[in-house]
């Protein structure tokens, strides 16, 4: 899909006239208006951030939604238009209680809507396009795994599968059309990428692994995503659960008054409970980019792309109507496991194959690095590049020239990220060659 010239620039214009409205009000001549910004511009220190309401704010926001929203659909994916109308509103859920994206004013302030959630980014979507309902847009994305899940569990004795069953491409991913994969091998991303996440395995990864690649000591934050009774979890007042640690004690405490749920055995569903995040421990997580290119040096392309494809599982999962205990990514990967335990007398998978992943891939081992991309990031096709971002790490391991493009949220260079990844490759025993970067822009 190509970018469409200009649309950035004539989004830039309608967010500045309608920040313009609401700050000075719709009677003002645009000259009044530019006076007034340019005082304030060159009299006034930066005010930080602006924390704002979605119900007191409800026109701001409902514009800066359809602003966002506009611009992220306008940029390139290897991905339909369908395919991402039911993705992104996940992202400007993120953008508005951070203040990324079109959420800042005129003067680069971030203007963060705290109380922004998934339900109301797509009421305000529903307007241009009926089919954006979010009891809709939750239902689709749960049949989607739903169909993902049935189909892997049935074919997982098939010695090759083809990502594209019945036609079409896997998540409605372009480059997968077509895409022929081991499958012992895919199943093996799968169940990697299906646990680093889960704190039970990062705590013990620690354990194993006292130290990072420089021998400094290893050390990652993490935390749990468990299943809450969505009315007690709003009367007790928690805030962000992500910021601040829970103890052991803590969550006993919360399962025992009703907040967090207990029964594994129960079906939840969306919106009488919902998901929420409680940190365990500080510190930096794992950085994908980073644990898709560990998996596939160490098993083969064919796992690359079970572990990316686990990776986009625990994006969708989020927003659910139909809620899986311990999330769906961990449950898919749970039954893969039982199958091979059932069928071999063992594990497709060593907890020690975990440990050194989690290892590999986290932010804080040596040399470091501050990114982790999104699945809306790994799909997207970046500024001067031909090809998904994703597809890009497919080549730093192969060998093949690659893209210098800009990668994550924190806009890292291509040639110091893949710098980091060789490093730790070697660190590992598995070298790579070194990067060699295309001039210019090649299809």
């Amino acid at each position: 899909m190509r970018r469409r010239r200009g649309r950035k620039k004539t989004s830039v214009r309608r967010v500045n006239t309608l920040l313009d409205q609401f700050k000075y009000g719709p009677d003002q001549n645009r000259d009044q208006r530019r006076h007034r910004r340019a005082d304030q511009s060159s009299n006034q220190p930066w005010q930080g951030r602006r924390t704002l309401s979605v119900v007191r704010d409800r026109e701001l926001f409902e514009g800066l939604v359809t602003l966002d929203f506009d611009f992220l659909m306008s940029q390139p994916f290897a991905a339909g238009q369908r395919t991402l109308a039911d993705l992104l509103p996940q992202s400007v859920v993120g953008r508005a209680m951070n203040g990324h994206g079109y959420f800042t004013d005129d003067y680069g302030t971030p203007l963060c809507f705290p109380d922004a959630t998934f339900e109301r980014i797509l009421t305000v979507l529903e307007g241009a396009d009926a089919n954006l309902k979010a009891h809709q847009v939750r239902h689709r994305r749960g049949e989607m795994l739903r169909r993902f899940h049935d189909w892997v569990l049935q074919h997982i004795d098939d010695a090759e599968l083809e990502l594209d069953p019945d036609g079409n491409p896997v998540f409605g991913i372009d480059f997968l059309a077509g895409q022929k994969v081991n499958t012992r091998e895919f199943l093996t991303g799968m169940v990697l990428a299906g646990f680093m996440d889960d704190w039970s395995y990062r705590e013990n990864a620690m354990r194993h692994h006292k130290q990072t690649f420089s021998s400094m000591p290893f050390h990652m934050g993490g935390g749990d995503i468990v299943l809450v009774d969505a009315a007690n979890f709003e009367m007790v007042g928690l805030g962000d659960t992500g910021a601040t640690v829970f103890t052991d004690q803590q969550m006993r405490t919360l399962r025992d008054i009703g907040v967090i749920c207990r029964n594994q055995h129960e079906k939840y569903a969306f919106p009488e409970y919902d998901q929420a995040y409680f940190r365990r421990q500080f510190g930096d997580g794992i950085c994908d980019d980073m644990a898709i290119i560990y998996v596939g040096a160490k098993y083969g392309l064919s796992a690359m792309f079970g572990a990316f494809l686990m990776d986009a599982i625990d994006t969708y999962d989020k927003y659910l109507l139909d809620l899986t205990w311990g999330g769906f990514d961990t449950h898919l990967a749970g039954r893969i496991q039982k199958h091979f335990l059932d069928t071999e007398d063992e594990p497709l998978v060593w907890d020690d194959a975990i440990f050194d992943l989690i290892h590999f891939a986290a932010k804080g081992n040596d040399p470091p690095i501050n990114l982790s991309s999104s699945h809306r990031r790994l799909i997207q096709i970046e500024k001067g590049s031909s090809v998904a971002t994703v597809m890009n790490h497919r080549n730093f391991l192969l060998g093949e020239p690659l893209f210098d493009i800009k990668l994550g949220f924190a806009r890292v260079p291509a040639r110091s990220f893949y710098l980091v990844a060789a490093k730790r490759l070697k660190a590992a025993v598995m070298p790579v060659a070194d990067p060699v970067y295309i001039q210019g822009k090649k299809r």
